[in-house]
């Protein structure tokens, strides 16, 4: 955990909260980090995170429900994006959000399991998930929204508000295509610092290796990794295939994105804008499902035409059934949710 950038996101919050109310309101907050309410004409400020480059669909998402927040809110509150990992990664900004150094920030299901939020994992258990109808059957029905209500109830400090679908994620390598459970064998695979992903990635053969996501372009470049996995979106955004060209459509995951948001914000907010942010969130979970759909589509075409290798795999039923101790170790404490996901039509 890189402290120094957690504790300056904690000054910075501090700062610009104050400057941010001192220029709309005559009335400063009472206390140094108190979020300015609706009524005195201030406005709020909220910083909202991603570790993927401007374009990327994440990111036309989360502009689509900043806008949608201006709107609910008259203009009351708004919503500042940082792309690209400007406030850290996975693990930093959690870290961030628990202190309310950021408020909002795309997570995901499976780095969020090691930060105090145990049912999300059955979102990130490998091939839970039959296809995308079957995951947002999930995430918008009775079984989601009960796991997006655990986020805060098991003590996370964070608030669970909407979900986002990046894509299925799929394996990419630098040397040599991979079309069977064999050819990933002691390769160096790099993986979100995630105990889920790491048992994932060595269940399959491979050596998992947890690094920056800001630093993956160079590792792969440098032979540090030999591979990594990625939805197609992401992959081709962040121009991977210029340094591992070949991509395997194994999809051991879905991984959903969840839209957190810090306890100590959303317990600052007006219930009016608590509604908001809410409303603004499922307006953006149907924004975003027709806008993933378009993205993997476009992301297919442009990999192939940047001449990519796309392969898929020959033995997918090893592939699932390699996943037995995955399951044992990390759904052993929520079999009934886990079948409750597998039964959703």
């Amino acid at each position: 955990m890189k402290k120094s950038k957690v504790m300056a996101l904690i000054l910075s919050s501090i700062l610009s909260i104050g400057v941010l109310a001192g220029c709309a309101s005559d009335k400063a907050p009472e206390t140094p980090g108190e979020t300015p309410s609706a009524g005195n004409g201030a406005q709020v400020v909220l910083r909202y995170g991603d570790v993927n480059p401007e374009g990327h669909v994440l990111l036309n998402s989360a502009a689509f429900f900043a806008e949608k927040v201006d709107e609910l809110t008259n203009g009351e509150v708004k919503i500042e994006i940082y792309p690209s990992g400007q406030l850290g990664d996975d693990n930093e900004v959690y870290q961030a959000l628990q202190m309310g150094a950021v408020d909002l920030y795309r997570g995901n299901s499976a780095s969020l399991t090691d930060f105090g939020s145990m049912e999300v994992t059955a979102l990130a258990l490998p091939y839970i998930f039959r296809d995308r109808e079957h995951f947002w059957a999930v995430a918008k029905g009775e079984v989601g929204r009960g796991i997006l209500e655990n986020i805060s109830e098991t003590g996370s400090r964070m608030k669970g508000l909407f979900y986002m679908d990046e894509g299925a994620r799929n394996f990419f390598t630098t040397d040599a295509p991979v079309t069977k459970m064999e050819d990933l064998k002691n390769l160096k695979i790099r993986v979100q610092n995630s105990a889920l992903m790491l048992d994932t990635i060595s269940a399959l053969g491979a050596n998992p290796t947890p690094i920056d996501y800001a630093e993956l372009y160079t590792s792969l470049q440098t032979g540090v990794v030999d591979g990594a996995e990625n939805p197609p979106a992401s992959y081709y955004s962040n121009k991977f295939y210029e340094v591992a060209p070949y991509y395997v459509l194994d999809g051991h995951t879905y991984a959903p994105s969840v839209v957190l948001m810090s306890e100590i914000t959303w317990g600052k907010l007006s219930k009016e804008h608590q509604d908001a942010l809410v409303e603004a969130g499922k307006l953006t979970e149907d924004f975003n499902k027709d806008a993933i759909q378009a993205a993997d589509e476009k992301a297919y075409e442009d990999l192939k035409a940047a001449g990519v290798e796309i392969t898929e795999l020959e033995d997918a039923d090893k592939w699932a059934e390699a996943m037995k101790p995955v399951y044992e170790k990390h759904g052993a404490n929520f079999l009934e949710l886990i079948e409750a996901v597998k039964s959703v039509k």
